[in-house]
Order: C-alpha cells, then structure tokens, then sequence
C-alpha cells in the first residue's frame, strides 16, 4: 500500500510537465498539419493519461507519433493518385487518434492505478499482471507503428503487391496487400519502439532503486527480449492487419482513374469498378484498433516466454 500511495504522488507530481509537453506537442501537431482540430483535442487527453504514467509510456508514445507523422507525410502527393483516402499531409482526426492509441491509453490507465509498480522492468516471475501490462503496450505500439511504417513505405514499392489471402498481385494502396518493402518496414517499425523501450529502461528507472533491487534482471537480457517481442509485434500486428483488411474491408479499383476505393460512397457516376477483395464490413480505422488490440493480447501472452 506504501509503494501504492509513494506512486500516486508521484504520477500527481508529473501531472503539470505533463500537461505542458502534451500541450505543446498537440499544437505543434496542430500547426504543422498532422492532426486537425479534433485529433489535437483527442490527442492531448490520450496523451495527458499516457503521459502520467511516467516517461518511459510518453517516450514511446512520441516515438510513434513523430515517426509514423514523418513517413505518413513522406511522397504524400504521389499516395494521394494511388489510394483515394489519402489525405495529403497526413492530417490525423480523432478517429484516427483513438483507433490508433486507445487501447494503449486504457492500460496506461491500469499501469496507473491498478498496479504498485513504478519502473518499467518486465519480469513475469516478480509480477506477471504489470509485466503482462508493459509487454501489451509494448505490442501495442509495435503493432501500430509497424502497420503506418509498413502503409506508407510498401505503397511506394515499384513492384504491385500480392493480397496476403491469395497471393496473386493486386494493385497499390489494396488492403491486404503485401510487399517486401512493406514486410521490411513493418519489422523496422517495430524494432524501432523495441529500441526506444529499451532505452527508456535503461535510463528512466534509476530513480526507484529500491525497487530495482527487488526485481531479479539483466539491462543486457531485458534489452533482447524488448527488442525481440516489439520487432514481433510490428511484423505480426502488420500481417494481422492485412489479413483482416484483405478479408473484412472492401477494396474497389476505379480503372478509369486508377484508384483504389475503401468506400462505395466515393464511387462516382462515371466510375468503371472493379472488385478486388474484401467485403464491407469494417472501415480501416476499425481494423487498425481491432489488430492492435489482437497484437497487444498476444504480445502481453508470448512475453510470459521471453522475460
């Protein structure tokens, strides 16, 4: 109960820096054009609660954001002519937002206030819930990071992808589809939060030793297993991804203006279409909280084996 209340003071103490840095970074969002008005609004409470939670989770939040903002923005004009639901500039809403980051804010929320722990340690022999708890977050991320990496990069590829269903090759910006470029950036995406934990391990747990001596760890085996669990959580989450865009999202080719359509809605009068896979079911937006949710799950599972 100690450690508890010794927990909460802290978290309550980093409750003003937190407000500043998720302020400033919401508007620079703003202002540079990577989130509209609402998914700066979402974006500073999701990350006010992630925040909270100490600064290993707003380390790995930011890294995912500056990230996947960059690479979005990346060759958006050229995205634009193959996908039609690409915004130009990467505009985020609150959409986007949430099914990007909710499921890592509601165990933000758990790390908080339903754990003892104040470093970011994965140790499942000491405290299987909390490590449980950080190697979901850690998949989380992963998974999300890997997917944009993999979506903005793979689009790119000269070469068409092939629909991870059957195969044979479908045009660009096809949910479902897979490419090399793409299955490559999905690993580097995930390494890269591997990389960014492990160092928020290393460098911002050395203010609690008393509870650093209680846990039984090496920085040198931690770092390996982070690593490892988060590059399998971008490749893993990526293809859970594809494998429900490919079946549960419809992709539509308009061959006259050689585009691929998410929505019948955006279907024009003149338009020639051609069904290339999927059914209408779940919107992109579902589909990436839905695999990040699944990743998360199974990263929290799988690292019971490897911490």
């Amino acid at each position: 109960m100690i450690e508890y209340y010794n927990k909460l003071e802290n978290s309550i103490n980093r409750l003003p820096l937190s407000i500043l840095i998720v302020s400033l970074f919401a508007i620079h969002g703003y202002r540079k054009g990577s989130l509209n008005k609402s998914g700066a609004i979402s974006a500073f409470f999701t990350g006010i609660i992630t925040c909270y939670c100490g600064p290993s989770f707003a380390f790995i939040l930011l890294s995912f954001y500056f990230s996947s903002s960059y690479l979005t923005k990346y060759k958006s004009s050229i995205k634009k002519k193959i996908e039609d639901g690409h915004a130009v500039g990467g505009q985020r809403n609150y959409v986007q937002v949430f099914s990007n980051s909710l499921t890592a804010t509601c165990l933000s929320i758990i790390f908080s206030f339903f754990t003892t722990r104040s470093t970011t340690i994965i140790n499942y022999k000491y405290d299987y819930f909390t490590s449980f708890i950080l190697s979901s977050f850690i998949g989380h991320y992963s998974c999300c990071n890997g997917d944009t990496w993999a979506s903005e990069l793979g689009i790119l590829s000269k070469g068409e992808p092939i629909l991870i269903t059957s195969g044979k090759k479908v045009p660009k910006g096809t949910n479902g589809g897979l490419s090399l470029i793409g299955l490559i950036a999905s690993v580097m995406g995930g390494l890269f939060i591997g990389i960014s934990f492990s160092f928020c391990n290393y460098f911002f747990n050395r203010g609690y030793p008393l509870e650093l001596e209680q846990i039984s760890f090496s920085y040198l085996q931690q770092t390996i297993s982070i690593i490892l669990l988060a590059t399998f959580g971008g490749l893993v989450g990526s293809l859970i991804d594809s494998l429900m865009g490919a079946t549960l999202q419809l992709s539509l080719l308009s061959i006259n203006r050689k585009v691929v359509l998410n929505d019948v809605k955006k279907v024009m009068p003149t338009d020639k279409i051609r069904h290339i896979s999927g059914t209408d079911i779940l919107d992109n937006h579902q589909v990436n909280f839905l695999s990040s949710l699944v990743t998360a799950i199974l990263c929290g599972y799988i690292g019971s084996f490897i911490f």
